[in-house]
């Protein structure tokens, strides 16, 4: 079953099987606490770090109301002590810190989760010709859901003379890029034929559809953690399919399924959360 090939429990050292060592980066954000409030006895928080001007910098887990830990909280000019001794680097940060970080930490050669997104096509290559040195992975997102989806998008792909494509995606009013990083793979995903060339955000602008297009809605507002729907409408019937994270929780959890996967491999190179959940495709 594919479940096994993700339920790995620690690193294996010395014949004996140990908990990975997880140091999370943007460890005082909301997705940041969620995913150390869902690490359990195979994952051992070992660094946390944050930017330098934050004021939870000096003072511990336990101080900064994230887990009953001692693990001290440092700031970003400290990133090569806080990976030191961690197995696995995790990265839900922001894009111009990711990109000073990032070399550091692929320099110390360290398995690299690279979570944050937002990144512009030339910054995310930038990466990936460094990620590509180290057993890494790069998610939009880590829930098993959206994950799911992202199969079905690829199935559905090949319908594209039948169906009109649009994606619509809802968050929370405090996220700073638009469109997600979740909806931006879907459309890389529905486009594997190059069947639409064209992306339109604002229909206002371009109120008649043609073909080539593909629609992508960004809607924000309030709490709303993540809620994902892609519309295939037809001349004579139409398919909603839908992804709703709960909370953060949902992304937290695959998040910790990635680094106890990635906490295995030895082989420079860049997977997915397809490649850990065993589903194929990109």
């Amino acid at each position: 079953m594919w479940l096994s090939g993700w339920q790995m429990i620690g690193t294996w050292k010395d014949g004996i099987t140990t908990a990975t060592n997880l140091c999370v980066v943007g460890a005082t954000g909301r997705f940041g606490r969620s995913i150390i409030s869902q690490t359990d006895s195979e994952i051992r928080i070992s660094g946390a770090v944050c930017s330098d001007s934050n004021p939870l910098v000096g003072k511990n887990l336990r101080e900064a109301g994230i887990q009953e830990s001692d693990m001290r909280i440092s700031g970003a000019s400290e990133i090569e002590t806080a990976v030191a001794g961690s197995d696995v680097v995790l990265f839900v940060s922001k894009p111009d810190a990711d990109l000073v970080n990032v070399p550091k930490v692929v320099a110390l050669k360290k398995r690299i989760v690279l979570g944050t997104t937002g990144f512009t096509t030339t910054q995310m290559e930038q990466l990936n010709s460094l990620l590509t040195r180290v057993p890494s992975i790069v998610a939009s997102n880590f829930s098993v859901g959206a994950n799911i989806l992202f199969q079905i998008a690829q199935l559905v792909s090949r319908f594209s003379k039948l169906y009109d494509y649009s994606i619509v995606e809802e968050h929370h009013k405090r996220k700073l890029d638009a469109p997600s990083g979740t909806a931006k793979t879907m459309v890389q995903l529905l486009n594997s034929q190059s069947a639409f060339p064209v992306t339109v955000t604002d229909r206002s602008v371009k109120p008649k559809r043609m073909a080539g297009e593909i629609e992508m809605v960004s809607l924000r507002g309030g709490g709303t953690p993540g809620i994902h729907q892609l519309i295939m409408a037809g001349e004579h019937d139409m398919i909603r399919i839908e992804h709703i994270a709960f909370s953060r929780a949902a992304g937290a959890a695959g998040a910790v399924i990635a680094c106890k996967w990635i906490a295995g491999k030895q082989q420079p190179g860049i997977c997915s959360m397809q490649d850990v959940l065993g589903l194929g495709g990109s």
